[in-house]
């Protein structure tokens, strides 16, 4: 289901992705089946893409860790541009969200999570 750059990304193409990546407390549920992410959370706008999630827990060990993965996911299946936020009104939201979208920090955090095999075990595209 590779997408070249120039075809259009839909939403339910990002939910079946998203069906492949999973919440590191939940290994056996994905983060769509825990309902952390849904059609509604997702814009396609030209050609990225934005996801809003939530977490399963308001202090959440995992809560950055969950928006990074989700970008790697998106980004290594569609090739595309993608930002991920932590849905409005959590307690971290400001913090949390901060992560995902510095370039240095989250390739901190993944670096972190593959030397633990946290990724691949969660990201499993």
């Amino acid at each position: 289901m590779d997408l070249k750059r120039s075809e259009e990304v839909r939403k339910d193409e990002v939910l079946e992705v998203l069906r492949h990546a999973y919440d590191p407390d939940y290994v056996n549920m994905s983060v769509v089946d825990l309902g952390l992410i849904n059609e509604e959370d997702i814009k396609i706008i030209g050609d990225s893409i934005e996801v809003a999630y939530r977490v399963t827990a308001p202090l959440c060990p995992f809560s950055a860790a969950i928006g990074v993965m989700v970008k790697y996911a998106l980004e290594k299946k569609f090739g595309t541009q993608v930002r991920v936020k932590m849905k409005a009104g959590h307690l971290q939201e400001n913090l949390v969200s901060r992560i995902p979208t510095d370039e240095r920090k989250q390739k901190e955090l993944l670096k972190e999570l593959e030397s633990y095999g946290i990724l691949q075990q969660c990201v499993r595209i």
